[in-house]
């Protein structure tokens, strides 16, 4: 094999090798985000990057406690009455839409509010005790 070919297929294995695991990466690096928005959107997710972030003391921990639980639930309202309106604007939309569907098309809108209906992706498998690994099993 001449030396001109061989320098050449190393650079495209390289360049290959380099995509490919630059694919890998990215698509670690996006599911760490995701995951970590779903957190947000879980009762305690607020705890764990808080706290983490400020290490409290056991004494500390004591005191702040009741803190974090009560603004816990202010959150947990607050999105439950958010995803209540955006459930109610949904049907307004449905509603004045439907007249001017098919059957086919009424039948993906369905489909789409049948969706739209559920909790956020992640939310309902935030506090059951599995970590993601175990819960990858439980995702259609």
């Amino acid at each position: 094999m001449n030396l001109q070919l061989k320098n050449t297929l190393i650079i495209i294995a390289t360049l290959f090798l380099g995509i490919i695991i630059g694919f890998l990466v990215n698509g670690r690096l996006s599911q760490i985000r995701i995951d970590n928005m779903r957190q947000n959107y879980a009762q305690k997710g607020m705890d764990y990057r808080f706290l983490r972030a400020l290490n409290p003391t056991d004494k500390q921990m004591k005191v702040i406690r009741p803190i974090f639980d009560k603004y816990n639930n202010i959150r947990m309202e607050n999105l439950e009455e958010h995803w209540k309106t955006e459930r109610e604007i949904f049907d307004n939309f449905e509603e004045e839409l439907k007249p001017h569907l098919t059957t086919e098309q009424i039948n993906r809108l369905s489909r789409i509010k049948q969706k739209f209906n559920n909790k956020p992706p992640g939310f309902e498998n935030h506090n059951r005790g599995k970590g993601r690994k175990q819960r990858r099993g439980n995702r259609n």
